[in-house]
């Protein structure tokens, strides 16, 4: 089943327990209906979409940035793809942005190839290695918002899930899996 984003695209909020959960209602090229729910609650996000917005056209242009940084690392499974893809859309739009974390990762000096969509990796100070996704195109300071893609990574006092994002020196940031012996990473 393809899906290209249109305006029948539209943001919106299911009841889940005590809080709602952000979704967004998807048409597929063949008029089927679907409903996508997020990652992220509606406490999670600094601004909230109104309930029926349409995806605007920085939402497409984000979900091709994010599913083109996927294609790039040889991630071709067209579901994974869409569903990392439009939670990344909704983390770079509405989540709220975290404290800087820059202390529990390994530094790699200046990076000056990072551009919103890429996937790069985190070495932890502890060890093991996190793959996100890097929401932004110009970082505010020296900060770039990242979203975690690997299903979990425990950081030794904190664990991380698919979708938690952070925000990071360029410094810390590295090429996809760059150090040698990276195991194959696993998504969603």
């Amino acid at each position: 089943m393809k899906f290209t984003p249109g305006q029948e695209w539209t943001w919106g909020f299911a009841k889940e327990g005590n809080d709602e959960r952000l979704i967004i209602n998807l048409v597929s090229d063949e008029g089927v209906r679907y409903c996508f729910k997020t990652l992220y609650k509606s406490s999670d996000l600094a601004v909230l979409p109104k309930n029926g917005e349409s995806l605007c056209i920085e939402d497409a242009c984000l979900l091709t940035d994010f599913q083109e940084g996927l294609y790039a690392i040889n991630v071709n499974k067209d579901e994974v793809c869409l569903d990392l893809g439009l939670n990344a859309v909704a983390c770079s739009r509405f989540v709220r942005n975290p404290n800087p974390s820059g202390r529990f990762f390994l530094p790699f000096g200046n990076n000056q190839y990072i551009k919103r969509g890429q996937v790069v990796s985190l070495y932890g100070k502890a060890g093991g290695i996190g793959d996100f996704f890097v929401l932004d195109e110009i970082p505010d300071g020296n900060l770039y918002r990242l979203m975690l893609l690997n299903r979990e990574w425990d950081l030794g006092m904190h664990l991380l899930k698919v979708g938690a994002m952070l925000r990071v020196s360029a410094d810390r940031v590295c090429a996809f899996r760059s150090i040698k012996g990276a195991r194959t990473a696993r998504y969603a």
